[in-house]
């Protein structure tokens, strides 16, 4: 008989999340506890002191990118290490699971967000080239003697990109700077730090040279000088980062969404167009820049608001107490506080309060949804974004205007006349415009506060004998 396999060793109460710097994976002294929803540790992150940063930014930027087939073969690569290799102590599935414990997605969105920064990485070179101008080339050799060409070109060669941990796909941008041949320091969310280390594992697993991609997490003492060294930089964050770097050409800030719908006259009746505004404030935990938090109404404001409620509570029904919630699970805490918020906004409830946060029998409470009615289209409320399915319904008519939809990143016009479809284009406080497709539809390759390549990009003239 024959003995028997060894015994897998125990997975640690507490992972490790090392520094991955530009010589390897590496451990410091300072770290910082990870917590699940539920209030227990999950992992220590590694903390970059401030001279490693120094160092990790010189380094990157003297080394040369690998070329541009060779970053385009390691992001395929990497995009099936991602889903397939045990990277970091984690499978996919067991990635997953940490993700959604500190996240609070439930585990299926967990799972279809992971699959998107793997398709994110494969397709981040054809993402990045959307942004070239036709009458340029990606390389000089591409332009032909004895004429000229426009050559895209990058504007720096080292990147900071800043993170929030609302969604995995955040990973986006950097990659798609990656594939334009920037050496990128990634600093993760401090609450989601998991996908940002698997990612950048991903990439070396595939062969990328450690000083191609480094995973540096800081304090937010940290953030400023990093910021400093690179030559450009992402961040992303709420009023008071974007307001912060408001301005400052070499930061792109993604700030918050304030995502709305436009409803006009004849369509708020309509059941399909109460399921796709269902669909803008419910879909991936309603925690996303893209999800609809105001919808204008030409009409019975107040019916709408009943009809969506009730499409939202059957939706949410049964589901909230299992893995398979429709709202975000968050702290006991967190979720007092949003529900103390709530009750001193004045707004007129359609869903109860008292509904709104249940109790998660594996911890923390899951919210939403919520929905509720103003009567001024330019009431405050429909500028306030918070991070679950949580809508505010207010009156519109055509006099109103544009005015009340300024500041929004994606308006959804729910509308039978082209005129308004127009105005929104034209609106500079608008970002992005549907057309009765809900807010949350997104594609990769569509620009999503303008195309990235924009801001890291520049072109160049050449011309050759």
């Amino acid at each position: 008989m024959s003995a028997p396999a060894p015994a897998a060793p125990a997975r640690p109460a507490v992972l490790d999340l090392p520094l991955l710097t530009h010589r390897g994976s590496r451990n410091t002294r300072t770290t910082e506890t990870v917590h699940g929803v539920d209030g227990r540790p999950l992992a220590a992150l590694a903390l970059a002191p401030d001279l490693l940063v120094a160092q990790s930014l010189r380094a990157l930027a003297g080394a040369a990118p690998p070329s541009a087939p060779e970053r385009a073969a390691l992001l395929s690569e990497a995009a099936e290490r991602f889903l397939d290799d045990v990277l970091g102590g984690l499978s996919f599935a067991e990635h997953n699971a940490y993700v959604s414990r500190v996240s609070g997605h439930n585990a299926g969105l967990t799972e279809e967000l992971g699959r998107a920064v793997a398709l994110a990485l494969a397709e981040a070179p054809s993402r990045a080239d959307r942004a070239r101008p036709v009458g340029s080339v990606r390389s000089w050799r591409e332009v032909g003697r004895g004429g000229g060409s426009g050559v895209w070109t990058r504007s720096g060669e080292t990147l900071a990109a800043v993170l929030s941990g609302n969604t995995p796909t955040i990973q986006n941008g950097w990659l798609q700077a990656f594939a334009l041949g920037y050496r990128v320091v990634v600093r993760p969310s401090r609450r989601e730090p998991f996908t940002a280390f698997r990612t950048v594992l991903a990439l070396r697993a595939a062969g990328a040279p450690d000083h191609a991609a480094v995973y540096l997490p800081t304090g937010h003492a940290g953030v400023a000088p990093l910021l400093r060294r690179a030559d450009l930089a992402l961040v992303y964050g709420g009023d008071e980062v974007a307001a912060r770097y408001r301005g400052a050409p070499d930061v792109k800030v993604a700030g918050p969404g304030r995502s709305k719908t436009l409803i006009t006259a004849g369509r708020a009746t309509d059941p399909g167009t109460v399921a796709r505004a269902a669909d803008s404030v419910a879909a991936l935990s309603g925690a996303a820049c893209v999800n609809t938090t105001a919808i204008l109404v030409e009409g019975d404001h107040r019916r709408f608001a009943r009809d969506l409620a009730e499409v939202l509570r059957a939706r949410a029904e049964g589901r909230q107490t299992t893995a398979d919630h429709l709202g975000p699970r968050v702290s006991g805490e967190a979720a007092e506080a949003l529900m103390d918020r709530l009750a001193r906004v004045g707004a007129r409830p359609v869903i109860p309060l008292g509904d709104v946060a249940t109790p998660h029998p594996e911890g923390g409470v899951v919210l939403g949804p919520a929905v509720f009615t103003v009567d001024d289209p330019g009431d405050r409320l429909l500028a306030a974004e918070l991070p679950f399915p949580c809508v505010w319904v207010a009156p519109w008519t055509p006099a109103d205007g544009v005015r009340p939809l300024r500041g929004s990143l994606v308006v959804n016009a729910v509308t039978d006349d082209p005129a308004w479809v127009d105005a929104l284009l034209h609106e500079p406080g608008v970002g992005n415009v549907h057309v009765d497709v809900p807010t949350v539809h997104g594609d990769g390759h569509l620009p999503h506060e303008g195309y990235l390549g924009d801001f890291l990009m520049r072109n160049k003239a050449v011309v050759r004998a």
